[in-house]
């Protein structure tokens, strides 16, 4: 018989490289002749929106935009403040090292900082920082040695590996339309601040799809009238369905939300209502895991057998990891008591990752932003605090901080006063983890088999054991099996042997061969 190689097709999953870059971004704002010169700014804010990711020669593209919030202290006359709305659109490159044409991209933008420069009364110079965090993955189709037939008396040493193998990927868009109306006897001027968060993040497998599930939280600060400002808050459910051919409940599923556009406007004055439209992109991308035998070395006592060796590199122990982290916090802080809040904003930050043993440690904090009413003469104020975030999280052992992407929603905050002047703050973050390994994988490729040129006629070798040395390498080199040198040298755990030890290597003969 000929031999006959059988194979096993797989698709591997591997992160190819992962790229950090902080950019700060500019923008000059007029101020539209309707509204009235600006003093100072009070409170900055803003929404990350992606529109589009790219690989193009060699440089990964994001496409994107702060929906950016200014209010601002007005020159004079009766009003007090106003605001800004502003896009700053941005085009940023990252260079890459590695040589791909083609790679899934995966990207988080942190909003960090916001300033702002009052040039004159009718201009002002905005500046955003953010942190763009890009993962490259591949999808490698490979095709791994599984059996091989036709050879006589062919010896395998095989290793199990736990492969993630990715089965499907692909996204689905998700719109989340309202209109909000508000109390008749409130005659809105303008929209001062819009707040979204995805919260409530959840997901179930049914016939072939991905059903993604949550909520869009949106608040919305506001000035009417008579100068009083004013708050709305509303909770849109959406979903999407993410088509996922032969995706089952025993699958990984990596889910994730994009926010692609922000529309918050008013409608006409006889309404007194607020129009809000959130595009959001869903994707998903589903693993299975699969216990894969890999054949690391062959060979037969009764022919040469030749091949070549690649090395890839895979996937191996992905999870994805949900918990839940609260912070309870109090602020002794009298002015903010006794006044009238208008606004509180919260948004997380992670600024260490540090790996101790099977720990990984993030250390952060949570930013509480509070819009209050102030006894001063602006009459409007701002306070910003900052809260710790210590959270632990169980790794496999081995695993780099490159091998952990990490991403924290705000799902809830609330704010009350005590009795003794302090604030309570409760804020409730959702945190999840999505860790893994990259593992180096040697697949054997390209075998042939040749005639023995010389075959000596041994019925037995005396072989003393040197450093290095393993049951298997010394019954390759003598054509032997690793079974036989252990029945012969009553040898109960292959893995333990010592130098200068005596092994008796008897020549293997196949019964078929004999007859």
């Amino acid at each position: 018989m000929s031999l006959e190689v059988i194979q096993d097709n797989l698709c591997v999953n591997r992160l190819i490289e992962r790229k950090k870059k902080e950019v700060t971004l500019e923008s000059s704002i007029i101020v539209p002749d309707v509204k009235p010169d600006i003093v100072k700014a009070i409170d900055l804010s803003g929404n990350v929106c992606i529109y589009k990711k790219e690989l193009i020669n060699g440089r990964v593209k994001i496409d994107g935009t702060i929906d950016s919030n200014i209010i601002y202290l007005v020159d004079s006359g009766d009003e007090i403040i106003r605001s800004l709305n502003s896009n700053i659109d941005f085009s940023e490159f990252l260079e890459i090292e590695s040589d791909v044409q083609e790679a899934d991209i995966d990207a988080n933008i942190v909003l960090k900082n916001m300033e702002c420069d009052v040039l004159n009364g009718r201009k002002v110079n905005l500046k955003a920082t953010i942190e763009i965090n890009v993962r490259l993955y591949s999808n490698d189709g490979i095709s791994i040695l599984k059996d091989i037939k036709g050879v006589s008396g062919i010896q395998k040493l095989n290793k199990m590996v736990q492969l993630n193998s990715m089965i499907g990927k692909n996204s689905t868009k998700a719109v989340a339309k309202e209109n909000i109306i508000l109390n008749p006897e409130e005659k809105i001027v303008e929209i001062l601040k819009k707040e979204v968060r995805i919260i409530n993040k959840d997901f179930k497998i049914s016939y072939n799809k991905v059903v993604a599930k949550s909520e869009v939280s949106v608040k919305i600060l506001y000035l009417t009238e008579d100068g009083k400002i004013n708050f709305v808050e509303k909770v849109i459910p959406i979903m999407g369905f993410i088509d996922m051919e032969n995706v089952t409940e025993e699958n990984i599923c990596d889910v994730k939300y994009c926010m692609k556009n922000i529309l918050v406007k008013l409608n006409n004055t006889d309404e007194n209502s607020i129009y809000l439209e959130i595009e959001v992109e869903i994707s998903c991308f589903a693993y299975e895991t699969k216990d894969v035998e890999i054949i690391q070395d062959v060979y037969t006592p009764f022919s040469n057998i030749s091949y070549k060796q690649k090395s890839i590199r895979a996937m191996v122990g992905l999870q994805n990891i949900n918990d839940a982290y609260q912070i309870k916090e109090q602020i002794a802080d009298t002015e903010i008591s006794s006044s009238r809040i208008y606004n509180v904003s919260t948004r997380t930050i992670i600024n260490n990752i540090k790996i101790v043993g099977t720990k990984a440690i993030y250390e952060g904090e949570a930013i509480v932003r509070i819009l209050y009413e102030s006894s001063e003469i602006v009459h409007i104020d701002k306070k910003e605090f900052r809260f710790p975030i210590n959270y632990e999280v169980s790794i496999l052992e081995g695993m780099k901080e490159e091998n952990l992407d990490i991403l924290i929603d705000v799902e809830k905050y609330e704010i009350n006063s005590q009795s003794n002047n302090n604030i309570q703050i409760s804020i409730e973050l959702n945190i999840n983890t999505k860790m893994f390994k990259t593992v180096e994988l040697n697949i054997i490729d390209n075998l042939e088999e040749k005639e023995l040129e010389e075959d000596n006629e041994y019925s037995i070798i005396v072989y003393f054991v040197k450093d290095g040395d393993t049951l298997w390498k010394i019954a390759k080199k003598y054509r032997s099996t690793v079974e036989n040198i252990k029945k012969v040298n009553n040898i109960e755990d292959e893995d333990k042997l010592s130098i200068n030890q005596q092994l008796f290597i008897p020549r293997y003969v196949e019964k078929a061969k004999a007859i």
